[in-house]
């Protein structure tokens, strides 16, 4: 019966943030907009083929004197 009434509080508060208009509910909004932007930015990262690197001639070493 506990989990009922949780679930309803929940749910009662979701509502009430969609339903009252206000600063800070404009504030959340930005923010989730520009975290789910950001979200798809790194995903079409993660899912884009990685560049290649191409070099014009043999890769050369840099060689250190130790003494």
């Amino acid at each position: 019966m506990a989990e009922v009434r949780r679930r309803r509080g929940k749910l009662l508060g979701v509502i009430a943030y969609v339903l009252v208009p206000g600063e800070r509910r404009v504030r959340a909004a930005a923010h989730f907009r520009k975290a789910g932007f950001e979200a798809l930015k790194g995903v079409g990262e993660l899912v884009s083929p990685e560049k290649s690197q191409t070099s014009t001639g043999p890769t050369s070493r840099e060689r250190i004197e130790i003494e």
